[in-house]
């Protein structure tokens, strides 16, 4: 699947306003551990990228333990638990996606904000990427919820939106919000 990055525009970034960020293609590529050869400069966002979706690969698994009725107890608990540590984790690298843009990204103070953080929405990316290809693995099994048109429409439109946000924040047209996560995965008991 080929799509369109803001990165083949043929525009010059403005690296006094903000470096251009990678384009979803580029960060699709890292999701199956097929990364084409990034700039050096992206190379946190885009291995933080490719290790969010084996990340949610490893969810999908443990939710699905964790829903399957003929699972006893402990298999549950375990699945939960795991899902505990993998979300703690899923945060940890949105955060380091986060501080990556913080450190490289000097859009106009005036520039709208936007709702999420880079961070996020990679996240989000992530998701929808693992969501489109388990349904496409597993439509055979004629499952009522699993519909992969949809997730592949959804998955596309948010790539698309992500590429319009990065070329919003290139050129000052929007801002990103300097997130820190409040949710804490290790509360004392």
């Amino acid at each position: 699947m080929s799509l369109h990055s803001v990165g083949d525009l043929p525009i010059a970034p403005d690296q006094q306003c903000c470096p251009m960020l990678p384009g979803s293609d580029l960060i699709i590529s890292t999701f199956d551990g097929h990364p084409e050869v990034p700039p050096k400069g992206w190379a946190v966002p885009l291995h933080v990228a490719s290790r969010l979706a084996s990340h949610h690969r490893e969810q999908w698994a443990a939710e699905t333990i964790s829903r399957d009725p003929s699972a006893d107890d402990h298999a549950v608990a375990d699945a939960k638990r795991s899902i505990d540590r993998l979300n703690a984790t899923r945060v940890a690298l949105i955060g380091e996606i986060d501080s990556w843009v913080e450190q490289v990204i000097r859009p106009p103070r005036g520039a709208p904000l936007h709702t999420e953080t880079i961070g996020s929405v990679i996240d989000r990316l992530a998701i929808a990427w693992v969501r489109w290809r388990r349904f496409t693995e597993t439509a055979h099994l004629g499952l009522r919820d699993v519909d992969p048109p949809l997730a592949l429409q959804q998955f596309t439109e948010l790539t698309e939106a992500f590429d319009t946000l990065v070329l919003d924040i290139h050129e000052g047209r929007r801002r990103v919000p300097p997130w820190r996560t409040l949710k804490s995965y290790r509360e004392p008991r």
